[in-house]
């Protein structure tokens, strides 16, 4: 039996960016997906990535990463004590 092809918007849906509020700073914290179309300067490669910022403002801090998963990179965010921004 042929498995149906995920339509464009599932895959889109599958790299979207998650948003969280870090446990012990209150850090507001982005895991999001960067490919090498949107890499800067070549400095890192493709993959899951995190940052501490407020939705729809620029990052607070430089991003951390690649990961291999978002679950990584969002684990990763949790166990750093680094991400303090103010809300």
């Amino acid at each position: 039996m042929a498995q149906p092809m995920a339509t464009d918007l599932e895959r889109r849906a599958a790299f979207e960016p998650l948003y969280d509020i870090h446990p012990r700073t209150g850090a507001t914290i982005e895991v999001f997906w960067a490919d090498r179309t949107v890499e800067t300067f070549g400095r890192s490669g493709a993959g899951w990535y995190w940052c501490a910022r407020r939705r729809g403002l620029a990052p607070s801090s430089p991003q951390t990463g690649p990961f291999a998963t978002s679950y990584a990179a969002y684990r990763h965010a949790l166990d750093t004590a680094a991400p303090t921004i103010s809300r």
